[in-house]
């Protein structure tokens, strides 16, 4: 007698032809406390493969992890990529240890086993819970306690939260509380044991440098562009090339403006340590810049890197920066909606870094307007740097993009009629049918191989049939069911890659016709007709254009019905 599962009593499932591809889906994080052992990804793993001992119908095809996420958070990147699978058919049913791997937010989870899982046909098998979303007649004790253990999930979750953030609270009082090692100031390094910073002696002079320009009354632009050109490592770069940052986006960070007046205006190095600047009351939300009465600053926290003096001296020489631009002239707003027209479309042709929007004024007495530009940002943030200005005048892209769009108008009349000659073609339509007509008969031929694998099953339950000639006819329905697969998903293919052809010329025309017809060209629009804008350096522009060749889709689609019909 087959030993029986101790995670799940409830009656297998009867053997039929579905096959069940799942995926199986494991959380841990610091909110599961004291029971992290049980709670262990391997340990939910075991479980999972405990309970399919007895479900061969159910295979599991991907693994999916979430290691230190809370489960009040539902952008976690392992659950991210098993949604994704769920969406391309990759599996069709999840397997957790319990509901709470799942998510911890009562409404979250809720929508997830009750609307969304079920809309998608996932199945859906929470072990420790006694639930199978496949078992109609699970029992009232499970549908009654799940949506129990939720809310207690979520309560949980919130409740641990709060002891954390609580814990964090007294540290930071206390002076003891550490950030991770990459969120140490630079010209620091964490002591833990110390519950400490340490000077750090490889960049503690790069900072007591830049106090000391800065109270010379040079400017934030001028001391980056200097430090990026003797090549001393950024915050950013040095954290990636001492390993505590492996994204490749931060392997050529280079010194900013930001980042200079971000260091010259920390208290930091004079050794106070200051807590609360930013804070937010739910795990969601996102954080807000307190005043600073409510600030917590610990004086002495650690070794100051510079003086009090040095330190009040740059202050003072911040605020005179300060006090002189409030007599320059307030520029005319120039429309957030223009500057956001070429956003995630504009970029520089060299070095390929987006082009960011910037406001320009006309020179002191002067009564031009203002103007809108776009630049080089690898140019602007590294302090001139590197790269290349690039720049455009906004007017100028604007008249550039509209002259191109012009032009592909004058296609629209020629590519509205051939999409009715083809529409209407008999010879054309009749080739669609058949293909149609082709699929209808696998789906039929599939449908009846379903019907002689369930026939199967049952004779050999009631004996009619023995286990060998069970094997043996099952083996041969299930070889011609593959092929029926196989030509059903091609020919499914073949009639998606026909009718793309013809979808993307109507959708161009129609795109085309509501530039005409919009006074001025919008964000919405310009995404649909403009796939990149490329900035040269000597200011020349490149317009790639998402229907570059509008007659190239509808002659691929021409082609495959001719090779159909070739075919057929």
């Amino acid at each position: 007698m087959a030993r029986k599962s101790k995670y799940l009593s409830a009656q297998p499932l009867p053997e039929t032809s579905v096959h069940y591809l799942a995926g199986q889906y494991g959380r841990l994080s610091v909110e599961d406390g004291d029971d992290t052992e049980s709670n262990s990804i391997g340990n939910q793993a075991k479980i999972a493969d405990a309970f399919l001992a007895e479900y061969p119908d159910i295979q599991i095809v991907e693994r999916y992890a979430d290691n230190g996420y809370t489960g009040m958070n539902y952008n976690r990147p392992a659950f991210r990529q098993m949604m994704e699978d769920v969406r391309s058919g990759k599996i069709n049913c999840i397997i957790i240890k319990d509901i709470s791997r799942l998510g911890r937010h009562f409404v979250e989870t809720s929508e997830l086993v009750e609307q969304i899982f079920p809309t998608m046909n996932v199945r859906l098998i929470s072990v420790n819970d006694n639930y199978d979303s496949l078992v109609q007649d699970a029992g009232a004790a499970v549908s009654l306690t799940m949506p129990l253990k939720m809310v207690m999930n979520e309560t949980y979750a919130k409740d641990i939260s709060r002891k954390i953030r609580s814990s964090i609270h007294a540290q930071m009082r206390s002076g003891t509380y550490l950030p991770s090692s990459g969120s140490i100031p630079y010209g620091y390094l964490r002591n833990a044991a110390a519950a400490s910073y340490d000077i750090d002696e490889d960049t503690a002079p790069v900072v007591r440098r830049i106090f000391a320009l800065r109270a010379e009354g040079v400017s934030f632009n001028a001391i980056a562009k200097q430090l990026n050109q003797e090549h001393i490592p950024s915050p950013a770069q040095l954290r990636y090339l001492r390993g505590m940052n492996s994204s490749a986006a931060y392997r050529d960070a280079l010194w900013s403006r930001a980042t200079i007046r971000k260091i010259v205006g920390s208290d930091v190095y004079i050794g106070n340590r200051t807590y609360g600047k930013v804070s937010r009351n739910h795990l969601n939300e996102k954080k807000k810049r307190q005043p600073t009465e409510q600030w917590t600053v610990i004086p002495n926290a650690h070794p100051p890197i510079i003086s009090k003096e040095l330190f009040d001296a740059v202050q003072q020489v911040n605020q005179e920066v300060l006090a002189s631009r409030a007599a320059y002239r307030t520029c005319a707003d120039v429309g957030d909606v223009q500057a956001d027209l070429f956003r995630g479309k504009l970029f520089c042709a060299e070095c390929g870094s987006p082009m960011g929007a910037g406001k320009g004024c006309a020179r002191h007495g002067a009564h031009s307007p203002s103007r809108l530009f776009y630049d080089c940002n690898r140019y602007r943030y590294s302090a001139h740097t590197v790269c290349a200005s690039h720049y455009i005048r906004h007017e100028r892209l604007l008249a550039a993009v509209t002259d191109v769009l012009d032009q592909q108008v004058t296609l629209t009349v020629d590519v509205e009629w051939l999409i009715h000659e083809i529409d209407h073609s008999a010879e054309l339509t009749q080739t669609k049918q058949e293909k149609q007509n082709t699929a209808t008969s696998l789906r039929l031929q599939r449908q009846s191989l379903d019907r002689k694998l369930d026939m199967l099953i049952h004779d050999l339950s009631t004996g009619l049939n023995g286990r060998e000639e069970f094997l043996y006819a099952k083996e041969k329905y299930r070889a011609e069911l593959n092929r029926i697969l196989a030509a059903e998903a091609a020919q499914k293919e073949r009639i998606e890659q026909m009718q793309k052809g013809l979808s993307t010329a109507q959708a161009w025309v129609r795109a085309m016709q509501e530039y005409q017809r919009l006074p001025a060209l919008t964000k919405e629009l310009l995404d649909t007709l403009v796939e990149r804008i490329s900035i040269h350096e000597d200011r020349s522009i490149t317009i790639q254009l998402n229907y570059a060749d509008p007659f190239a889709a509808l002659r691929s689609y021409h082609t495959l019905t001719e090779e159909a019909a070739y075919c057929g």
